[in-house]
């Protein structure tokens, strides 16, 4: 397909505009209600030449593979859901009803119990035995007063084996300075292979900064729960 009339998502960061993912490409449609995530490396939006080196194709379409399977699970689940109007699955790309922005560029105050929900979501998740690592604002949006998680390639089932190092390639360098002194802390090792719940906890503290603290502390008691469970 030819994305030349199409723009790019990004995200305001105040001072100047970011990519909105560090994995696919993400393109808005004209008329900007259509967003396709293209799992293929667009060098004017992906510039970093070692990235593009280090994101395999074979990574690219284990991603893209991932994304289609827990909206999937997530949409079975009652979870809310962005609609999917089309996947040409040769190539790779998911084309989802879009709503003009994501929650990070919309803002908290668009949504004034987005707080509550939001720990709803990562719950419903939970029992749906969806383990979700991509907890940035940009990876929801807010639609007709619904808290809606996407970017769902950053998922794992509740007994995969995660090996920390394996993922670092789509972290940003600021995020795994943050996630460092997180690590030490929980004992947390690069090279062990860990399970999700094991691994939550440690999403939930790297993300520390764009949430409210309380918020934070609220599921990470929520997860602590979870695992004296299991």
């Amino acid at each position: 397909m030819n994305f030349s009339d199409w723009s790019y998502l990004y995200n305001w960061d105040g001072s100047q505009n970011v990519r909105a993912n560090l994995v696919y490409t993400p393109y808005i449609s004209p008329d900007s209600k259509t967003l396709c995530m293209s799992f293929n490396r667009d060098k004017n939006y992906h510039s970093f030449i070692r990235e593009n080196e280090l994101w395999t194709e074979e990574l690219l379409y284990e991603r893209f593979l991932r994304e289609m399977k827990f909206h999937g699970v997530a949409n079975t689940n009652n979870i809310p859901t962005l609609k999917i109007i089309d996947i040409d699955e040769i190539k790779r790309h998911i084309f989802i009803e879009w709503h003009g922005a994501d929650f990070y560029t919309q803002g908290f105050g668009v949504l004034q119990n987005w707080k509550e929900q939001w720990l709803l979501r990562i719950e419903q998740m939970w029992d749906a035995g969806i383990f979700k690592f991509s907890l940035h604002p940009n990876s929801w949006v807010v639609h007709d007063e619904t808290l809606i998680p996407f970017n769902w390639f950053f998922c794992f089932d509740k007994n995969e084996s995660i090996i920390i190092k394996d993922f670092l390639i789509q972290i940003s360098s600021e995020r795994q300075e943050k996630m460092e002194e997180f690590l030490k802390h929980l004992k947390l090792d690069l090279h062990t292979p860990y399970n999700s719940v094991e691994l939550q906890k440690l999403a939930f503290l790297s993300f520390k900064s764009n949430y409210p603290n309380e918020l934070i502390a609220d599921i990470v008691k929520k997860h602590e729960i979870l695992r004296q469970n299991n």
